[in-house]
């Protein structure tokens, strides 16, 4: 039999009996540390490993969260919680990534990207990937997060650890709750939930069912109450980051410079001859220069409403055989809201005709309005060779519809008496229907902006394909007008323009598993136990995007559809081996190995070997090493080419460069816009990913008279060879223009005037990454005559987060950094992250002062305007450090009445301005966008 400390015996008793601390906004408080009474603990499964056992202080450290930590956060959402805790780092999208969102929210362990940390059900996969809006709060007993690779367990993405989520499978009774959260300087995005829970035991088994429902209204930037989500901000020069958005000087005493695009509702309208032109409402004039404030209009928080429901149940079908079963499914819509149309012909469809021998596409010299305002501003009526005009009459925005269901069903039992088997089949299906409203059709665009007249005198123009010939009449097409200033295009040009965009997206997922475990030699330290097993994993995926997409007949954002197929045979083996046991002092050594097999790019072994050592009774040390891989995605072998916009910097262009060019740009270039377009993919000659791992640490719980003291703390190290990741468009940039690399030139397309007008950036196996860090945890907790005091903090100091951007790149270091989050990799790495509660209950009554730290951070910027403040002169801001405050009150009435109310952010702190911050000029994933904030919840159990 295995045994266990006193530390390990009362957390897996407080685990199984359901009995749980209070906890914090963004941290765990502990279980009692109480005696346990019992010699004995019933065994369960660990994430981690298939071998049960007592002891939850295994080799490899694990961090569990109950369901009590995360109700008393107000966070329905429990991904937005997980990615709040120290061990979570990077910048993954959630309900406030607007422009690149999609509802979704994922969470980032140790910031090695999104698709390294792998999310689990009950232990197993899921369809989504690690969609945390398919998870309803209300389902979960608990969360244990494993700060370790686990390819040896659980196979391909588990790569920087695993998120496992376990179900309330023993619920008795009915829980019912209703919750509603805001904020105080916001008259928007307030969001509500109601949730149900009812279980019930029966004479072979037990059943539980649940739903919630959850709202969360919009929120524009201009709802916001901070100054640069108001406008576009450009970090110049340097210094102005300091006073964002105060008046602009030119001085870093002043305001940093404001920009926009260079699509304005006044149009930007050039010809050959006439040269730029606007209208601002009277009349034709020439192009002053202005830009359009695109940053109110979005979306800051994104709207949604979701409805999750799930059944689990289990039948004994005899004394050694039971029957399981869960079923979960998830219906969704949600919104993103960007800035309307910027159209701009030098990448949409237009008119496409010739003058004087010249090809061109823009506005046809014969179209009617384009006529007029000439003609009324005395010019001489040429073609519009270019047009960018910001559609202000019209909106931007962007719904899912996202359907998922999945289903387990299996059947486990005892063979002999001594081993357990499990055989479970896991069906997962979603899809997803995306619509693009505010885009406008190719066709229809060079109809509208084509010839046109009015030949019969109604006083409206149609449009013909040649207006001297009136039986050339195009039915239906209305013309189009952007030459008068904004606000002069109509509904009924619109309704002939455009059309709703729509894309379906596909996933199904197929897994059978069977293994077995038991207990086999007898050693010196107990019986040696051991796992095996064999799987099937199937995954098929297809993204059909509009015709208008895949054809390049819309504007917007254009690209292929994906299709494909990854099937995956595994097996696996575990072996647990308590070598030692004197009553004072315990060694266990555990070691697992797995073989992968895929159709497309062959197969991987990988294994992982471990020990932990008790030295005294409140002392154990532990530590892993092992190998990971992380299989190429279908996305990322099969995905067709698409249009990108990325934030990024043209050397070639002086106003962004200090006043000079790169020595390999043939000419200067002008960059009117911040982002540039690049092409992204797949590719199918990838190959997976290949790591090592290792952790070491202790976990001490001294006797220090009524104190309940706990100490753990822990090194953790990653390594990844043979990285996916695409090069990144200022990567390609400067490899070409500084650095002179023909391959890098090749994938840049520039216009006649040099501007940039693609760059060519698919996946490749190109980055060497790694990350390591010390993880800390304190926990302290005293029951005295005037109530429970407890204390708590989680620490996570990222020591090194290290890239190699492409073989023979100098490796750079983003602990501490804050780089491009639209680039691969890129986001906030905080140097250190705390999250601390301080807690006092009594007679009923909690409450609890929950607090977030985050360390100052140096961030990249788009300023290459001076000498800068590093040696190749580009400028780094500075991000001073931040700490959120929040108190929380829960109240128990008694007959199953509960209240929590909580003020979040008490001190009303305000998001940071970042210069590469793609969302609002900030960081949605990290910080906290609308100030102070407060919540209520009630609940009653019947």
């Amino acid at each position: 039999m295995y045994t266990s400390s006193k530390l390990a015996k009362s957390v897996a008793l407080a685990l199984a009996s359901g009995v749980a601390s209070l906890a914090a906004s963004n941290l765990a408080v502990a279980q009692d540390n109480t005696d346990a009474t019992a010699d004995t603990v019933e065994k369960i499964s660990v994430t981690g490993s298939r071998i049960k056992r007592a002891d939850l202080e295994t080799a490899s450290p694990v961090f569990v969260l109950d369901r009590s930590q995360l109700e008393v956060t107000g966070l329905t959402d429990v991904g937005d919680f997980i990615q709040s805790m120290p061990s979570m780092s990077g910048s993954p999208i959630g309900t406030t990534t607007n422009n690149g969102g999609s509802g979704s929210v994922l969470v980032d362990l140790r910031g090695l990207g999104t698709d390294r940390t792998l999310t689990l059900i009950n232990g197993r996969r899921v369809v989504d990937g690690g969609d945390y809006q398919t998870i309803p709060a209300a389902m979960i007993e608990r969360v244990e997060i494993l700060k370790d690779g686990a390819s040896a367990v659980y196979g391909a993405d588990a790569v920087a650890g695993v998120v496992n989520i376990i179900t309330r499978k023993n619920f008795e009774g009915v829980d019912v709750e209703v919750q509603t959260a805001d904020f105080f300087d916001m008259d928007s995005g307030k969001q509500d939930s109601v949730s149900l829970v009812a279980g019930k035991s029966f004479s072979d088994g037990h059943l539980v069912f649940g739903a919630e429902y959850v709202t969360q209204e919009p929120a524009y930037q201009a709802d916001a109450p901070w100054d640069f989500f108001q406008n576009s901000y450009y970090l110049y020069p340097e210094g102005c980051e300091n006073q964002v958005a105060a008046e602009y000087d030119g001085t870093g005493s002043g305001g940093c410079f404001p920009i926009g695009s260079s699509r304005v509702p006044e149009g930007r309208l050039t010809f050959e001859n006439a040269g730029t032109l606007m209208n601002e409402g009277n009349g034709l004039v020439d192009y002053d220069g202005r830009t359009y404030n695109f940053a109110p209009v979005n979306f800051i928080q994104t709207p949604y409403e979701k409805t999750n429901f799930f059944a689990e149940g289990n039948m004994d079908i005899n004394d050694d055989v039971r029957f399981f079963g869960e079923l979960r499914g998830n219906l969704r819509t949600s919104e993103q809201e960007l800035a309307p149309m910027p159209y701009d012909s030098r990448f949409d469809p237009a008119y496409d005709g010739t003058f004087n021998g010249e090809a061109y596409s823009g506005v046809s010299e014969d179209n009617f309005y384009l006529r007029r305002a000439m003609t009324q501003a005395g010019l001489a009526v040429e073609p519009a060779t270019e047009v960018r005009r910001r559609m202000l009459e019209s909106s931007r925005r962007f719904t899912q519809d996202i359907t998922q269901v999945s289903a387990v069903m299996g059947f486990e039992g005892t063979l002999m008496d001594d081993y357990d088997w499990q055989l479970t089949y896991n069906r997962g299906y979603r899809a997803r229907t995306d619509i693009d409203y505010g885009q406008m059709v190719g066709a229809r665009l060079n109809n509208a902006f084509g010839p046109s007249a009015d030949l019969d005198g109604d006083g409206s123009p149609e449009c013909y394909s040649d207006i001297n010939d009136p039986t050339t009449l195009i039915e239906g097409c209305v013309p189009f007008n952007v030459f008068g200033g904004p606000g002069t295009a109509t509904q009924e040009m619109f309704d002939y323009v455009e059309a709703p965009l729509t894309d379906h997206y596909v996933t199904e997922q197929e897994i059978l598993d069977f293994s077995v475990s038991g207990l086999a030699l007898e050693l010196p330290g107990g019986q040696l136990g051991w796992a095996a097993g064999v799987g099937y994993y199937a995954q098929n995926y297809r993204f059909s995007p509009d015709s208008g997409k895949a054809t390049g007949a819309v504007t917007g954002n254009k690209g292929e559809g994906t299709a494909g197929s990854l099937y995956n045979k595994n097996a696996f083996v575990e072996v647990d081996a308590p070598v030692f046991d004197n009553g004072s002092q315990i060694l266990n050594l555990k070691a697992g190995a797995r073989y992968d097999s895929y159709n497309i790019f062959g197969s991987d072994t990988t294994w992982q070997v471990g020990a932990d050592f008790q030295a005294i009774e409140s002392l154990k040390f532990r530590a892993t090493a092992g190998t990971v891989f992380r299989a190429p995605t279908i996305t990322n072998l099969f995905a067709g080419l698409s249009d990108s916009f990325v934030t990024a910097s043209d050397p070639c262009d002086p106003t962004r460069n200090g006043g000079s060019i790169a020595a390999g740009c043939a000419q200067e270039s002008v960059q009117s816009d911040s982002q540039l377009r690049s092409t992204v993919g797949g590719n199918q000659n990838l190959e997976p990913e290949t790591g090592d791992t290792f952790t070491a640490g202790l976990v001490w719980s001294p006797e220090l008279g009524d104190n309940d003291v706990t100490v753990t703390l822990d090194y953790w190290k990653v390594d990844i060879e043979n990285g996916i990741s695409s090069f990144g468009v200022g990567y390609i940039l400067d490899q070409c223009y500084k650095n002179g690399n023909s391959n890098a030139c090749a994938l840049v397309s520039r216009a006649d005037d040099y501007s940039i007008v693609n760059v060519l950036d698919i996946d490749e196996n190109v980055t060497s990454q790694g990350a390591e860090g010390i993880d800390t945890e304190i926990r302290w907790s005293m029951d005295t005559d005037v109530g429970m005091f407890k204390a708590t903090m989680l620490w996570a100091h990222l020591l090194e987060r290290s890239k190699e951007p492409a073989p023979g790149v100098a490796e750079i270091d983003l602990s501490g950094r804050f780089t491009d989050p639209t680039a691969e990799d890129g986001g906030a790495y905080a140097e250190d992250k705390i999250n601390l509660t301080l807690a006092w209950s009594m007679d009923g009554l909690t409450v609890s002062y929950l607090g977030e730290f985050i360390s100052a951070l140096e961030a990249d910027t788009n300023c290459n305007c001076g000498e800068g403040n590093r040696p190749d002169g580009s400028y780094i801001q500075d991000i001073d450090s931040t700490m959120y405050h929040d108190l929380v009150a829960n109240y128990d009435f008694g007959q199953g009445t509960k209240i929590t109310a909580g003020v979040t952010n008490i001190t009303d702190e305000a998001p940071p301005y970042i210069d590469v911050g793609f969302n609002a000029n900030t960081d949605p994933s990290t910080y906290r966008l609308f100030g102070r904030g407060y919540y209520v919840r009630l609940k009653h159990s019947f």
